[in-house]
Formats: C-alpha cells, sequence, structure tokens
C-alpha cells in the first residue's frame, strides 16, 4: 500500500494520541490541553492532495482506479460533466457543487481517508479552468501527476498547463506514460528518451517518468488471474515505490509528526510532575493516616497501662475487703448461733435482706475502698481521650478536617461517666456471683443440726448420773458425769467441725476470687478504652482506604504515562530514521 511507513508511524502515533487524551480526561486536565491534544490528532489525519492532469481519453480514471485498487471513479459514481472533480470519503455517494467548475464528490472508499483526489475531465476540453486548479488545487497539493497516454504522449494542452505551474510546486511532479502496454519495449523507451530530453529543455530538470499499463495493475489487483505476472508488466511497483517515498519523505507531513510528538511529551511531562505530586501527596496522606492509626493504638496501650496500679490497689482492697467479710462470717459460724433457733429468712439468705447478705457487704466495702479510684480513672480516660482528639485534628488539618479547623477544647464528661458506671457494674455481678451466703449455708445448717443432739444427749447423761449415784454412790455418779460430759463434748466438737468446714469453704472462695475479679475488670477496662478510641475508626478508616486507592491510582497512571512516553520514545526513533534515510 502507498506510504505503508508514513501511515504506520502515523497510525501508532495517532493511539498514543487518543491514549494521551482519555488520560488527560480520566486526570480532570483543563479543557486547553485536551483540546490540543485532539487539535493535534486531527492535524495528523489530513488527507494528502493528488491532482491527477492530463487529456481526454488518457486513461486517467482506470489508472486511479488501479493505484488504489478501488473502482471509486466508475460510471454512475464520477459525473461526466466536464467539471473539475473533488473526491474525499464520505458515507455515501453524494456530488456537491461548489463552483460553476468544481464539484466535491463523496465516496465510501477507504483510501479516500487518506487521499483527496483531483481529477480533471482533460486538459483539452477545460482550458477556463487551467486557472482554478493551478492556482487553488496545485499549491496545496502533495503530488500531481500528468497522465499521458503512450499513443499520443506530446498532446499540446497538458504541456501548455505544466507550463502555467510555477516552478516552485515542480518538485511535486510526476509524469506517467499510460497504456503502456499498447507500445513496444523499444518504443517505450524511445518515447521515454524523447520526453525527458524535451522535459529538460523546456524547465531544466528532470521530472519522473513512468510507464505504467493501468489495465494490467487494476486486473491485478481486482482479478484471481496471475496477479503477480499482471502487476510485474504493469509497471506500477516503480510508481508506487516512487509514490510512497514522497509521502513518507514529505517534510510538511513528517515535520508535523515530529510537532505533535514534541507536543505529546511536554504534556506528558506536565502530567508526570502532576501524577508525581499527587501520588507523593497521597503517600504522605497514606503515611499520615497510619501513623495516626499506631497512635491511636499506642495511645490505646499507654492508657491501659495507666490502670494497672489502679488494678493493683483494687485487689489489695478486695483482699481487706474479704478479711472484713469473714469477719462477719466468724459471727455467724459461732457456736452460739449453731445453738440458736434458726430465722426462715436468714435460712434464705439470696431472698432475704439483701443489703445484710455477706455479698452485698463486700460491694460495699470494696465500693467504699475503690469507688474513687475508679473515678478517678474515668477522668484520665477522658484525659487521654481528648490529648489523642486534639492530635488527630492537628495532624489531620487540611487533610481530614478543614485547613481552619479549631482544636476540641472540651472534653466529654460522659466517658467517666459511662466508664465509672461500668466498673461498678462489672465488681456488683462478679461479688454478687460469688454467693457467699450460700456458700457458708450448709455448714451452718449442719451445725445446727448436730446442736439439737445436744438437749437429747443431756437426758441420757442425767439418767447416767441418777443411775450411777443409785447404784455405785457418790464414785458411780461422778464417772456417769464425766461420761455424760464427754458425750457433750464430743457433740460440741462435731458442731464445731462443721462451722469450721462453712468457715473455710467462705476464706477459699474468697482468696479463689481475687485473680477472676482482675481478670474481669482488665478485660472490662480494656473493652471500655479500646471502645472508647474506636470512635475515630469512622475517620481514619475511610481515609486509609482512601489513601490506598489514590496511591494505587496514581501508581495505575504512573504506568499508563511511563508506556505511553515509551510507545512515543519509538514513534520518535523511528520518525528520525525514517527523515536520516531522506538525506542518505
Amino acid at each position: 500500500m502507498i506510504g505503508d511507513t508514513y501511515f504506520h508511524l502515523r497510525t501508532q502515533l495517532d493511539a498514543e494520541l487518543a491514549k494521551l487524551g482519555v488520560v488527560l480526561r480520566d486526570l480532570g486536565e483543563d479543557g486547553e490541553s485536551i483540546a490540543i491534544v485532539d487539535n493535534l490528532a486531527a492535524s495528523l489525519k489530513e488527507p494528502f492532495v493528488f491532482v491527477v492532469v492530463g487529456e481526454v481519453n488518457v486513461g486517467k480514471s482506470t489508472f486511479l482506479n488501479a493505484l488504489f485498487g478501488q473502482d471509486f471513479s466508475r460510471t454512475g459514481v464520477m459525473p461526466t460533466t466536464g467539471k473539475i472533480l473533488f473526491f474525499k470519503h464520505g458515507p455515501e455517494h453524494l456530488v456537491t457543487p461548489i463552483t460553476a467548475t468544481l464539484d466535491e464528490v463523496q465516496v465510501p472508499a477507504e483510501f479516500l481517508r487518506d487521499f483527496h483526489i483531483v481529477d480533471t475531465p482533460g486538459t483539452n476540453s477545460i482550458e477556463n479552468e487551467h486557472q482554478e486548479i493551478t492556482e487553488r488545487f496545485v499549491p496545496v497539493s502533495d503530488l500531481v501527476i500528468f497522465v499521458f497516454s503512450a499513443m499520443n504522449p506530446w498532446g499540446a494542452s497538458a504541456w501548455q498547463f505544466l507550463d502555467k505551474v510555477h516552478k516552485h510546486w515542480m518538485r511535486n511532479v510526476i509524469f506517467v506514460i499510460q497504456q503502456s502496454d499498447l507500445r513496444s519495449p523499444e518504443e517505450m523507451k524511445v518515447i521515454i528518451d524523447y520526453m525527458g530530453q524535451l522535459i529538460r529543455q523546456r524547465y531544466g530538470r528532470d521530472f519522473p517518468i513512468f510507464p505504467v499499463s493501468a489495465k494490467k495493475a487494476y486486473l491485478a489487483r481486482s482479478s484471481g488471474v496471475d496477479r503477480k505476472r499482471l502487476m510485474q508488466e504493469s509497471g506500477f511497483h516503480g510508481l508506487e515505490d516512487h509514490i510512497s517515498i514522497l509521502v513518507g519523505q514529505s517534510t510538511t507531513r513528517l515535520n508535523k509528526l515530529s510537532s505533535a510528538i514534541r507536543i505529546a511529551k511536554q504534556l506528558l511531562a506536565h502530567l508526570n510532575e502532576r501524577i508525581s505530586a499527587t501520588a507523593r501527596h497521597a503517600q504522605l496522606a497514606a503515611a499520615l493516616v497510619q501513623e495516626l492509626q499506631t497512635e491511636r493504638e499506642m495511645q490505646v496501650d499507654r492508657t491501659l497501662k495507666k490502670v494497672l496500679p489502679a488494678l493493683d490497689a483494687t485487689e489489695r482492697d478486695y483482699y481487706e475487703s474479704s478479711l472484713r467479710v469473714a469477719g462477719l462470717a466468724d459471727d455467724a459460724l459461732t457456736t452460739k448461733q449453731a445453738f440458736t433457733k434458726a430465722d426462715p429468712e436468714e435460712a434464705a439468705p439470696t431472698s432475704g435482706n439483701k443489703a445484710q447478705s455477706l455479698d452485698h457487704r463486700l460491694f460495699q466495702y470494696l465500693q467504699q475502698r475503690s469507688g474513687d479510684r475508679w473515678r478517678h480513672m474515668g477522668i484520665i480516660m477522658e484525659e487521654d481521650y481528648l490529648q489523642y482528639e486534639r492530635f488527630i485534628h492537628a495532624q489531620g488539618r487540611g487533610s481530614f478536617f478543614p485547613a481552619d479547623d479549631k482544636l476540641p477544647t472540651e472534653s466529654d464528661t460522659e466517658i467517666r461517666r459511662l466508664f465509672s458506671t461500668h466498673i461498678d457494674s462489672t465488681i456488683r455481678r462478679f461479688v454478687l456471683g460469688l454467693k457467699l451466703d450460700e456458700a457458708i449455708e450448709p455448714g451452718l445448717l449442719v451445725a445446727r443440726r448436730r446442736a439439737r443432739w445436744v438437749p437429747w444427749l443431756a437426758l441420757p447423761a442425767v439418767l447416767g448420773i441418777a443411775g450411777g449415784w443409785f447404784f455405785e454412790g457418790p464414785l458411780g455418779a461422778v464417772i456417769a458425769a464425766a461420761g455424760g460430759l464427754l458425750l457433750l463434748g464430743v457433740a460440741f466438737l462435731i458442731t464445731h467441725a462443721a462451722l469450721n468446714t462453712a468457715r473455710r469453704t467462705l476464706i477459699e472462695r474468697l482468696e479463689s476470687s481475687a485473680k477472676p475479679l482482675r481478670e474481669m475488670l482488665i478485660e472490662q477496662v480494656r473493652l471500655d478504652v479500646e471502645t472508647l478510641f474506636s470512635r475515630f475508626l469512622p475517620i481514619l478508616g475511610p481515609a486509609q482506604v482512601n489513601a490506598a486507592a489514590r496511591e494505587q491510582q496514581m501508581r495505575v497512571q504512573t504506568e499508563r504515562l511511563r508506556l505511553m512516553s515509551e510507545a512515543m520514545d519509538v514513534v520518535e526513533r523511528e520518525l528520525a530514521t525514517e527523515k536520516f534515510s531522506m538525506l542518505q
């Protein structure tokens, strides 16, 4: 195809400009930059203009059909009037009069996207239009093709037309001798030699001359019979190579490609700077969010460490309160209580007067000793929260918060209230869960049942003393009395043993409960602290996600620009190679 190298470069560059336009739009660049890229892409697609001149019946239409491999000027498509015809691409066949001597013809032929053809109905029939062609089309043409018939290459009108072409534009002129297959090779050699001599005499320069058979070339491209031989005999290879060189080495077009590459690379450099700055900002934002997240976790740890002394002190308070409760239990577990008739309400302490139960007494003692301490810890938590809140507002000003954001000055008193309530509730649940009254109740009931034996044991002792007196006298009474006392002592010892067992059960439960209480308090404190500082997660979480997404987006855009820059470099090197070949 004509100009393959040039069109390959142009297609590559056009694709990269399209990608650049997409990136500019994706990044919300200003309309001016987008317009520049769109205009560059549009300017690259400016078609080449070929002006075809020749007398009537020299085979211009056949030549054009053969040159582009498509019958775009067939009868019924090309008007038969004696006008200049300007062929361009269109979605359908359409003829539009431009002037009295010029018609624009739109044809749905693909090659017309890249080549506009100016065809004349014959130099020997449009003498009055010579001036319009030379003034309007030749100066803007990329190539002027003079078509002569091999049967009569000396038509005066074609040479007269060439005389009207300004010398400045003659560099774009080539001669095509059509219907060369109607002459012998010897005759064609004579014609070409004489024509070259005549050109040098009249214009003082040489023009490329190509003898061709458009008929054979068209058959080679439109039929499937012996294409290679027909194309070789047509002489079109040399003509097409020459035209391809003219197209590919057009200084104006190549400079336009170079200019487009240069401007595109400038825009890429600007985009790279902007994206690099945005990427750095995204990295800083991600680092800031990570710093704030880390600081939040560290603040949680620092606040939890401040609670450790309070836990130690509460553990000591619990031990001392347990001693007091144990003392109260000793009063309840005396031998006297075992011989006291049980009160129905005391027999079921869990359903009686709660204020007097051991559990409630223990809670009251512990609350009295540690209540102020935990309220003070609530104040510390409140201060730590305010401190971190001020820190995050100061660090995130302009990022997560407005640039004129004011630092918080007042703490949330609800924090200390909730914390104290949670601690009190935790201690209450734990202490009431010990069920101390239920722990000593079995032993006390056993002691009372055994104490009931004593009155019954007293009767046998009295009878024994009376019998001993009766049978043995005073000595027998003393021995019986000693035996009765021994029996009563054993009963008292059994009762006391049951009370001691209840006492040991209570003490063991109190001693073993100190560690679970500490663990329960630690868990509650940890939950409160983490819940408190998790209030910042709705700010930090989305900010972290957004910063990471922005950072990833900038990495993707940077990679896109890198690939586009490399592609531009490839096109630039190929273009430089093409320009270098022009100088050889």
